[in-house]
């Protein structure tokens, strides 16, 4: 078997790295090895593999975090990419790290169910408006707040079922 680093001489070192996830096998000679430092000086090379051991212990204890409401872990959801409402509020920064290391960035802008579409223009409209307005009020942004207040006004004469009158 040849060294990984020179492609020329035979491999003399062999190391294994084996994490929850990864599993990587290094083929080095003696001459690699020794430029490398990982032969001949062993607090070196105590030093690589107690770093090793600790980064995968880091991310092997990272994984194995649990959701609280439905038991999923971070391994799970990483591998199907599935969990619940609260797990990707948990995990969010992990997701994300996840989701960027694949590529996709930004937030999600789906498209709201038809049928769901006048309940959340007026109600979660209210709530998004006063959320803000109290903002608002604790900046000392009057002007702001002012027109907050004047909005969720106007949203408190609308009916929630989108204009229609009962009768």
């Amino acid at each position: 078997m040849n060294c990984d680093f020179c492609q020329k001489n035979e491999a003399f070192v062999f190391i294994e790295l084996q994490g929850p996830v990864i599993r990587k096998k290094l083929n080095l000679c003696r001459e690699c090895s020794q430029r490398l430092g990982i032969m001949g000086n062993h607090k070196e090379m105590n030093s690589l593999f107690k770093e090793l051991t600790d980064v995968s212990n880091k991310i092997a204890e990272n994984d194995n975090k649990a959701c609280p409401v439905c038991g999923n872990r971070l391994a799970e959801i990483k591998k199907n990419k599935v969990g619940c409402g609260e797990c990707y509020s948990i995990f969010k920064d992990e997701i994300r790290t996840l989701l960027k290391k694949q590529g996709i960035t930004g937030s999600y802008t789906g498209l709201m169910p038809h049928r769901l579409s006048n309940f959340r223009s007026v109600l979660t409209d209210r709530i998004v408006l006063q959320t803000k307005l109290e903002e608002s009020i604790k900046k000392e942004d009057y002007e702001k707040a002012a027109v907050y207040r004047d909005y969720l006004r106007a949203l408190e004469k609308t009916p929630v079922n989108n204009g229609e009158i009962d009768e």
